[in-house]
């Protein structure tokens, strides 16, 4: 059985009639699409629309991949600059022949003032700061009873002196004979 409605309730359900149309036409478009359905959702939380949720979950699990594979990236860059530098520190204090301590006082310059390589900095300093003597030479002495073969020179110079100019003429002396001369 038909009804009759009031002016008012026929205003109300033309603006209806336009505001689906208008809603509608956004909905509908490709362009405003992804829009409207995320401020459907952000208006109705719980409203399921599958196609914006699975876009949203596999964002997120891209996101969350390329986040691990950034962690992962970074861990090993700097796994790489640190063993760098570990090498670098090594390789300084190796060929500087400097202590634990010294190279310690040494990095504490190094950040004072700004110096970003071992090799610059280790050079600056031991110009600067030379080793100091460890004390285990004797000036006054030549000491050349230390030495290889000094008792045998000690005891008999010339003959010593002879002994060896007769070792370097039969050198010379088989060396000739070995050419054909």
């Amino acid at each position: 059985m038909p009804r009759t409605i009031s002016d008012q309730e026929d205003a109300w359900l033309k603006n209806k009639v336009e505001v689906a149309n208008f809603a509608e036409s956004i909905w509908g478009d490709p362009a405003l699409n992804e829009d409207a359905k995320r401020l459907a959702k952000r208006k109705y939380p719980q409203l399921q629309l599958p196609d914006l949720d699975i876009k949203d979950q596999v964002n997120a699990q891209l996101a969350e991949d390329r986040r691990l594979r950034d962690e992962e990236k970074n861990a090993e860059r700097e796994a790489r600059d640190h063993q760098s530098w570990q090498d670098k520190r090594k390789a300084t204090q190796n060929k500087y022949g400097m202590t634990d301590e010294a190279m310690k006082e040494m990095e504490d310059w190094m950040v004072e003032r700004n110096v970003g390589d071992y090799e610059v900095a280790a050079g600056y300093r031991i110009q600067r700061e030379p080793k100091v003597s460890d004390g285990g030479l004797d000036t006054a002495r030549w000491q050349h009873e230390k030495q290889p073969g000094w008792a045998e020179i000690a005891k008999d110079p010339e003959g010593w002196g002879r002994q060896e100019i007769l070792k370097a003429i039969r050198a010379d002396e088989e060396k000739m004979r070995g050419q054909g001369y």
